[in-house]
């Protein structure tokens, strides 16, 4: 199913994670389905941590990975609602859901992504969306009014 420029790239992607400061996150190769994913947790000012997971899609670099928090979960809004409920929200920068409540975070426009575009560039967007988050707990703003588009921003 992968190529071999795949799992060279998926090598790189790892790698560069770890030179870039990003050590807190790696690329995982499930071999019992053959499949790619990268996790790991994200540290807000605050201290809080957030769990945050990238599917890789068998087509990838040239098609866009989906990022979900996973922990805590269920992410409730400053309200006490659940984000994931939002569904796809330009205001929260969310799309649909994961069938288990996962909040999927937009991070970049599927027009838009090209396979330059590395998976630490990714975590960093997460990192974005968290601080932002956080911002929308203290206040019940939205995240757009902490953040742009997510997807214009490289």
């Amino acid at each position: 199913m992968w190529t071999t420029e795949q799992r060279q790239r998926l090598y790189v992607e790892h790698e560069t994670l770890q030179r870039e400061g990003f050590t807190q996150f790696s690329v995982y190769h499930n071999k019992d389905n053959d499949t790619y994913y990268a996790s790991g947790y994200a540290t807000s000012n605050s201290g809080r941590r957030y769990g945050l997971y990238i599917t890789i899609p068998s087509n990838y670099p040239h098609a866009r990975p989906m990022m979900y928090v996973t922990d805590p979960l269920p992410l409730l809004m400053s309200d006490g609602r659940r984000l994931a409920a939002l569904g796809l929200s330009h205001y929260m920068h969310t799309l649909e859901p994961s069938s288990n409540g996962m909040v999927q975070i937009c991070h970049w426009r599927e027009a838009r992504w090209h396979s330059g575009i590395m998976l630490f560039k990714v975590f960093l967007k997460g990192h974005l969306w968290i601080e932002a988050y956080e911002q929308h707990l203290a206040t019940g703003r939205n995240l757009s009014e902490f953040v742009g588009t997510m997807a214009e921003t490289a």
